[in-house]
């Protein structure tokens, strides 16, 4: 393993090179008439702005008007003459229920024409859609609509109020539906609906609510089994009295529907698996995980797995563990889950004595190298190292590609003269979407040539979300290649991704900071061992002075562990 780790790196880091000629050509500076359109925008003066930016072009007015709809600005004609010819956009579901409350003020058809394909998010724009319905005659799609929202939606008071008055008859079927939904969700509505559904209804609300607050004393069987209030114990007894937690956790998993909402108990479920499984109690682990009641979802994917390792590696039931590892292979898309998917159901059909089954198993982990898990198939399969990983492939040029026409393109280049990551970032990994694997690979090769590392990266990984992967941009190289650093370049390379995804501009929620993640007293005491004088604002503005103290506080690592790759990342990450 620790051979292919390190051919690997050197693949990534000596056989892909970072191209230039492109940026170079590219202003740096916004053009004058979209920066001053920005400056007016963010002062509210939304006209100015707009005959600012129709200067620059059809696309950078659009971006203005994109803005103002995303603020809830927008009239009704305008707001659909912009869907109408900005359906490809990013941001659009947000713009829509921004949308939601001016469309009240639109004529019945235009409303129809809003909702077109679009369910609304908000009771304003479910009741505005109702009524245009039953204007045109649409009864029955009118009131499966309003139904829908009783029963999902998050009601403002007015919202809820208005739902009552107008259509109270037809929602009255539902409305211990509501106070469920209500009751899981946490939401206001909770005391006004209490008045409207049945006494036992109302019971077990209260019930819930006095459980949830002062605990579970004197309840009967059947009101501990209550799906509402069983959630409620659960969570109460987790910091106290885990034991019980999962007594309450066993007990609801092995009745019918006994959750209510399965995906509410998955997190703890997973966590109180692992913690028995470490304390040595395999089948109470495999008992809490495998009896989840899921159907999809990350959940679901990520208990099968459990599940399916526990009973392999603890409880040696290679059989039991084969059913869980062939569905987490079913229900996940991406490379990180299929290397791992091929790798245990290659482990399982060894331990059933089936080898040609294991090897077949391994090859199909084999194919997505570009995870942990793909590489131990690959070495478990004997199986060689995959050469696409160089990220050398022919691929044509882009400037011919048809994204190269597009008005998201243009966005995007324009954000970046702008110095507008987080708004290139999003235009461009919008119009990666809609592409094949050709696309995205001359799309690579666009930002590449815009040396923008960043974006290659999160391309890349937009990308193996799809399941799709594109090697060079996944794996791009930073201009910190070319420093003379201490460690090695690839590991270095390799930390910064991982830490950054070559954002040099990035700060943690805990405070480490740029390129390759460095926290300030971290930074302080590097520069002082290396004689550098320490300047805070370097460490997050200046990527170069950030690498220098990074891959030294690297170098120090690899000095401690003995050149160890695993334990030096782990001890990175962690910190001193």
């Amino acid at each position: 393993m620790q051979e292919m780790l390190r051919a690997l790196i050197m693949v990534l880091g000596l056989s892909l090179s970072v191209s230039t000629g492109y940026a170079s050509d590219l202003p740096r500076k916004a053009p004058r008439p979209l920066a001053s359109a920005l400056d007016a925008m963010q002062g509210g003066r939304w006209e100015v702005a707009a005959s600012l930016a129709r200067r620059d072009g059809i696309a950078a007015a659009d971006l203005i008007e994109w803005h103002r709809l995303r603020a809830g600005l927008g009239e009704p004609r305008a707001i659909l003459d912009f869907l109408g010819r900005n359906a490809h956009w990013p941001g659009l579901d947000h713009l829509r229920q921004q949308s939601e409350e001016p469309m009240t003020h639109a004529d019945f058809d235009d409303v129809l024409a809003f909702y077109e394909g679009y369910t609304p998010q908000t009771g304003t724009g479910a009741l505005s859609l109702a009524r245009a319905l039953m204007a045109r005659g649409r009864q029955g799609e009118a009131e499966i609509g309003l139904v829908l929202a009783w029963r999902t939606l998050d009601l403002s008071r007015a919202e809820h109020d208005d739902f009552l008055r107008e259509f109270g008859t037809l929602l009255a079927p539902h409305h211990e539906a509501r106070l469920e939904m209500a009751l899981w969700r946490g939401l206001g509505d909770v005391t006004d609906m209490l008045p409207l559904v049945p006494e036992e209804a109302r019971r077990l609300a209260k019930l819930r609510e006095t459980v949830k607050r002062d605990g579970g004393k004197g309840l009967t069987e059947a009101e501990a089994r209550n799906p509402g209030i069983a959630f409620e114990l659960f969570t109460r007894h987790l910091s106290n009295a885990p034991e019980d937690a999962i007594a309450v956790l066993l007990r609801q998993s092995r009745i019918k529907a006994g959750l209510g909402e399965p995906e509410r108990w998955a997190s703890w479920r997973r966590t109180l698996a692992r913690q028995s499984m470490r304390a040595g109690k395999a089948q109470l682990a495999y008992d809490i995980a495998s009896v989840h009641q899921l159907v999809e979802g990350s959940n679901y994917a990520d208990l099968e797995w459990l599940s399916g390792y526990l009973a392999l590696t603890y409880l040696k039931a290679p059989d039991l563990a084969l059913d869980h590892f062939q569905r987490f292979r079913a229900a996940v898309a991406t490379p990180i889950s299929l290397g791992r998917a091929g790798y245990w159901i290659g482990r399982t059909q060894e331990a059933l004595g089936d080898p040609e089954a294991a090897q077949l198993a391994y090859a199909e982990g084999a194919a997505y190298q570009t995870s942990f898990y793909g590489l131990l198939a690959a070495e478990a399969g004997g199986l060689p190292f995959d050469l696409r990983l160089a990220g050398n492939e022919a691929t044509p040029e882009w400037r011919s590609a048809a994204f190269a026409q597009t008005d998201l393109h243009e966005i995007g280049t324009l954000a970046l003269r702008m110095n507008d990551l987080s708004l290139a970032r999003r235009f461009f990994l919008h119009l990666a979407e809609s592409q094949d694997r050709t696309g995205l690979m001359q799309m690579g090769h666009m930002l590449e040539d815009l040396e923008q590392p960043h974006l290659q990266v999160m391309l890349g990984k937009t990308a193996a979300e799809r399941g799709v992967i594109v090697e060079r941009p996944y794996y791009a190289l930073h201009p910190m290649a070319d420093m003379d650093l201490p460690t090695p370049m690839e590991l270095a390379l390799a930390i910064a991704r991982r830490e950054s995804e070559f954002n040099h501009v990035v700060v943690s929620g805990a405070g480490a900071q740029g390129l390759m993640q460095l926290m300030p007293g971290t930074a302080r005491d590097v520069a002082r061992d290396l004689g550098l004088l320490y300047v805070p604002s370097d460490v997050l503005n200046d990527w170069v002075y950030n690498a220098r103290l990074g891959s030294a506080y690297l170098a120090g690592l690899g000095a401690r562990f003995g050149g160890n790759i695993v334990l030096v990342s782990v001890g990175y990450n962690a910190g001193p």
